[in-house]
């Protein structure tokens, strides 16, 4: 994924604010839904059918509100916003018509929407809200929302729609007879599969990461697409099940076969794995958990981004629980994947994801595990050795986290590294006093009282880690975090 992180504008949270919402009459709503029903038969059976083609409608939806029932008033919610949506396309972005006036006159003419082809449902990995329909759209308009997306926000009811319009009647790519010693690859599996949303080119890396939807479980994903350049096109079952070459691309899938084992709560879950042939270069797909925060302000997606649109407003005592919390979370997946002798190599703020648990508390991830070394099959001595040099920089990853969670700031990873390498080697009252003039400068979405002398006890842990002086374990540091009396100030 891209390293760089660029500032958005930063709106006032709304996050806390309920929206009490009261309960519709049940003998009304099941009267509206038998009249919507009556009325899609009546089109289906009407000549005006064949002037009209399906579109597959995708929302995702961040709302804040608490209702006991919230099931049919989503479903209407979830019609206003995509009547908005196509008249927006149609008036503002198109000037297909002149005025809402015109619109509105034809707007019975231009597509169909039925609450009984609206599917309401959680995306299991974020317990965030989604949506999918299927509406009927005039053959005359229907090109001009094929593969577009858009996003519609009710601001008198802190609702956020982002939809995504789709063909479904696509063909697919056929399928082609393998030979038993190509069984392993698969022909056509991601477009057959996968509707693509979003997609994230990486150059540097040869990666693209592909936000999903699949609509065999109507389910929600991230696939990485990674080229292997270094693998023949006549790769056979043997090569790459059984070789122990060192070359990356081997290693890549190695560690895809890996990683498809792991299982844990802190660990982003690689759910499959597999190999194409495309336009006669091989690659290696991965199908992992989606893994956003769904909050109001930004749909964010690392620690990077939640700390810099989320932790940087905070007051002190809501932002230190909330350090301890996430650091224990990124030890507990570390401690993990020790224990299964792997090294995650690439740990950073922009490879932890963020999103909810399913009580609504706040749950990190440790992602991007492409860099990730296992040394559990020969633990010789120059392994043995890199491996405790692994931990060590672990350690030393932990403490540059620590440091970035407590004041986020956006930039490229070298430039923000640089305030490490001066904290490391300055005195830690100077250290700080610069970086306090710094922030006050540069970052804008901080809390008013925001000073780094505020979390001294942390930036003296950060040191610590930096340093590899006290720590030699991550278990110690989890345990210095919970017991230690330099942060009962911090959290009365």
């Amino acid at each position: 994924m891209d390293s760089k992180f660029y500032i958005e504008e930063v709106c006032d949270e709304t996050q806390n604010v309920k929206l009490d919402i009261p309960n519709a009459d049940k003998n009304k709503i099941m009267h509206t839904l038998e009249e919507n029903l009556k009325q899609k038969n009546d089109f289906l059976n009407s000549e005006d059918y064949y002037n009209f083609q399906q579109l597959l409608v995708i929302s995702l939806i961040t709302i804040n509100f608490s209702n006991d029932d919230p099931f049919f008033r989503h479903i209407t919610m979830v019609v206003k916003a995509i009547k908005k949506a196509i008249k927006k396309r149609l008036i503002q972005e198109t000037n297909y018509y002149q005025s809402k006036q015109e619109f509105k006159i034809q707007q019975s003419s231009l597509f169909k929407i039925y609450y009984q082809d609206i599917n309401i449902g959680f995306i299991t990995s974020t317990q965030q809200i989604k949506s999918t329909a299927f509406i009927f759209i005039n053959k005359n308009i229907f090109n001009e929302f094929m593969n577009k997306k858009m996003q519609i926000e009710q601001k008198d009811q802190q609702v956020r729609l982002t939809l995504y319009f789709f063909d479904i009647n696509i063909q697919k790519e056929q399928q082609i007879q393998q030979d038993f010693k190509n069984q392993f690859l698969r022909i056509n599996k991601f477009k057959n599969e996968f509707i693509v949303l979003n997609e994230e080119i990486d150059q540097q890396k040869q990666t693209t990461t592909y936000h999903v939807y699949k609509p065999m479980d109507d389910q929600l994903y991230f696939v990485k697409r990674i080229q292997l350049l270094n693998i023949p096109l006549d790769v056979t079952f043997q090569d790459i099940f059984n070789t122990k070459s060192s070359i990356k691309d081997y290693l890549k899938i190695q560690e895809a076969r890996t990683l498809q084992r792991v299982s844990h709560p802190n660990i982003i879950r690689l759910y499959e794995w597999w190999l194409e042939i495309k336009n006669y270069q091989l690659f290696l797909f991965t199908q992992i958990e989606y893994c956003i925060y769904p909050g109001y302000i930004s749909q964010s997606k690392n620690l990077l981004s939640y700390s810099y649109f989320y932790m940087n407003p905070m007051p002190q005592e809501q932002k230190s629980k909330l350090i301890n919390e996430i650091l224990c979370q990124i030890i507990s997946g570390l401690e993990y994947l020790q224990q299964k002798q792997i090294s995650h190599g690439d740990l950073k703020p922009e490879s932890i994801m963020v999103t909810k648990s399913i009580t609504g508390d706040i749950q990190v991830m440790l992602a991007d595990l492409n860099h990730s070394q296992s040394f559990s099959q020969d633990l010789q001595k120059q392994q043995f050795k890199d491996y405790v040099d692994q931990k060590q920089q672990c350690l030393y990853a932990i403490g540059v986290l620590l440091m970035h969670i407590i004041l986020a700031f956006p930039g490229e990873p070298t430039l923000r590294n640089n305030y490490v390498t001066k904290f490391q080697n300055y005195d830690i009252d100077d250290s700080l006093y610069e970086f306090d003039k710094w922030a006050q400068k540069s970052v804008k979405n901080k809390h008013k009282e925001f000073s780094f002398f505020l979390y001294k006890s942390y930036m003296e842990l950060a040191k610590s880690l930096l340093k590899k002086q006290q720590f030699h374990e991550l278990h110690e540091v989890r345990t210095f975090i919970q017991n230690n009396k330099q942060f009962d100030h911090l959290l009365v």
